[in-house]
């Protein structure tokens, strides 16, 4: 067989949500895929776990936690497939949501194409369908923790998470893999803004349906998550936001800053105290500085090499909360 999808599960620790996650993909109705899940040196028994259960699914061990990009990265370069899916270890699909996507995919010109996803504990609670792109910067899920029902859906997504989202390898070849250096959170961001900015169009689908548990592998974690995405959107926007809005938005890009900013100490606080809460900051800070002559080169060729005009992006972006 040498199917046309190839579903990459970056995983660390909870095998048992990922037993979840493989008996989903079992169910599907659309058989024409391989599996491949990248264990990040998980220390539970993940692999063994895989070779004994699910002895079809190609494992592929990295031999240390080197976060969730390099193991995405590193599947996906095992993939060498039409179509690629990423998927986290807690999420489990519906058995027609391959199916779906699959059709759209057939269907559509978009590259990038995102599933409605629900909250596993309240599936009647949107987690996510498909992304959006703020001018400030940030990006966030469309409907989060809004009730499916009566939810305007969408017509139209600026890009998909990396949670649950197939993607056109033409995608990869053209604009590259996660930046690694992101290490998580908003990896998937970049890459959707590195795709519509070369010219690639992203799609909602809605029939095609994923339940996701929601931060499962970072253990509680929320000064982390929190540190994450202060940097991170820092480096989001100065790779990828064009000259003329970077300084149209710049009181929006920096407000955000600064509530990104807020949040990491609030978490950091409430989890070590005032005094290493500074340091948690300051840290995060350093990162941001140490990266900015990669992301100063990075940027010069994604603006380079775009396709899509500053007014057609700015229109894609979303200017107010809401």
């Amino acid at each position: 067989m040498n199917p046309r999808l190839a579903i990459v599960i970056p995983t660390w620790n909870r095998k048992e949500l990922l037993l979840e996650c493989l008996a989903s993909l079992q169910a599907q109705t659309f058989r024409e895929f391989e599996t491949i899940v990248v264990d990040d040196g998980s220390t539970d028994g993940t692999a063994g776990m895989i070779e004994h259960e699910y002895p079809a699914v190609r494992l592929v061990r990295l031999p240390e936690n080197c976060g969730f990009c390099v193991a995405a990265n590193t599947g996906i370069r095992r993939a060498p497939r039409e179509l690629v899916m990423l998927l986290n270890n807690d999420m489990t699909l519906e058995p027609d949501c391959l199916a779906h996507l699959i059709a759209a995919a057939d269907a559509d010109d978009a590259a990038l194409f995102a599933p409605l996803v629900l909250w596993r504990d309240d599936p009647t609670t949107i987690y996510s369908a498909g992304d959006r792109q703020r001018a400030n910067g940030r990006p966030e899920s469309i409907g989060f923790r809004c009730p499916l029902d009566g939810f305007a859906f969408p017509e139209t997504v600026f890009g998909v998470s990396a949670g649950a989202g197939l993607y056109r390898r033409a995608v990869f070849d053209r604009v590259g893999l996660l930046d690694e250096r992101f290490i998580a959170y908003f990896e998937d961001s970049d890459l959707n803004f590195r795709a519509r900015l070369a010219g690639f169009r992203a799609a909602f689908v809605r029939e095609a349906v994923a339940y996701h548990v929601g931060s499962a592998s970072i253990g509680g974690r929320t000064w982390w998550r929190a540190r994450q995405c202060y940097r991170n959107h820092a480096l989001l926007v100065l790779k990828n936001m064009p000259a003329r809005l970077l300084l149209r938005n710049a009181p929006a890009i920096l407000a955000e800053q600064l509530h990104q900013f807020r949040r990491t100490f609030s978490a950091a606080r409430a989890e070590f105290g005032a005094l290493r809460a500074v340091g948690v900051v300051l840290s995060a800070r350093l990162s941001i500085l140490r990266q900015v002559p990669r992301a100063l080169a990075e940027r010069r060729r994604i603006q380079l090499s775009r396709t899509l005009g500053t007014a057609e992006l700015a229109a894609l972006l979303t200017a107010k909360w809401g």
